[in-house]
């Protein structure tokens, strides 16, 4: 076997107990809480040791969290690899379509068993925004590094920040939604029309925006 087959297994190996090993949180999280579940409960359950537990998440928020490092890694991507004549507005407007489309319309039952996870868990909810925080500033990394801004440039922050919470604003009302079982044609409805509206205005500039006549 080559040194690159073998790597490749190494690799498959290790993400199959990761996601093994999160699997076995969500499902404990889910049952118990995620405040009253240990790690040690989490190892015990996925048949490691806590050792091989925090190999593959530093923290027990993590747990909760897993997969999360994904998504951010995939819109990096896209923003950096985005193809000529698209904005960094585009990538973001696709990006919200593709949650609504994947997640909302069939009711990904992983998505909301963490969502009940974190409403149950202050815990969480502060390590959510947190979460939201570095996204945010690996989005402005990923702006800066396409336009070709200064190192000193406030504005792909700005930009990153303003496009990042307009994204989780409209994902954190899909969740609120589907958590509340609100008809699902109904909620698809709303969040394409507030996607649409807030995108299209952020698009032509917030220069009038409130501005009172």
């Amino acid at each position: 076997m080559s040194s690159a087959q073998t790597e490749g297994l190494r690799a498959r190996k290790k993400r199959a107990a990761r996601e093994a090993i999160a699997a076995t949180a969500r499902r404990l999280f889910a049952e118990r809480g995620f405040d009253t579940v240990t790690v040690a409960e989490v190892a015990a359950a996925a048949d490691v040791s806590e050792k091989t537990v925090f190999n593959h998440f530093p923290t027990k928020e993590d747990l909760a969290f897993a997969g999360r490092e994904n998504g951010l890694e995939q819109l990096v991507a896209d923003i950096t690899q985005r193809p000529a004549g698209a904005s960094v507005l585009d990538v973001f407007r696709a990006l919200t379509t593709s949650v609504i489309d994947n997640f909302v319309i069939p009711g990904n039952e992983d998505l909301l068993a963490v969502a009940k996870i974190i409403r149950n868990s202050r815990t969480l909810q502060e390590r959510l925004t947190v979460g939201w925080e570095s996204g945010a500033a690996a989005v402005t990394a990923a702006i800066a590094q396409t336009t070709g801004a200064a190192e000193d440039d406030l504005v792909p922050g700005i930009v990153a920040r303003t496009l990042w919470w307009t994204h989780r604003s409209i994902f954190l009302h899909a969740l609120h939604g589907l958590l509340a079982e609100e008809d699902r044609d109904q909620l698809v409805v709303r969040l394409r029309d507030a996607a649409d509206r807030a995108y299209d205005q952020l698009a032509s500039g917030l220069g009038n925006y409130g501005r009172r006549s």
